[in-house]
């Protein structure tokens, strides 16, 4: 799996805000397809039927800061030391 601490983030985030089991399923399967060539989808404009991109931020402290340029939703992905 590419990137799990971010997968988790992203997970944790989508059940913070109590998405749809059967949406959090389609992220999932659609997080297991990508290809080492493709960027992060963003779990909210996915869940409003788009696939936008996640960005790199400069790591703060303990944390490596992911945005969408979209939603402009952040997810702080914890850096393991």
């Amino acid at each position: 799996m590419q990137n799990p601490a971010l997968f988790h983030v992203l997970l944790d985030y989508l059940e913070s805000i109590n998405a749809p089991s059967m949406e959090m399923q389609r992220f999932v399967e659609r997080w297991h397809r990508l290809r080492s060539h493709e960027s992060f989808p963003c779990p909210v404009c996915f869940l409003a039927g788009e696939e936008q991109p996640l960005m790199a931020l400069s790591a703060q402290g303990n944390a490596e800061p992911m945005m969408c340029p979209t939603c402009k939703t952040r997810y702080d992905v914890p850096i393991d030391d």
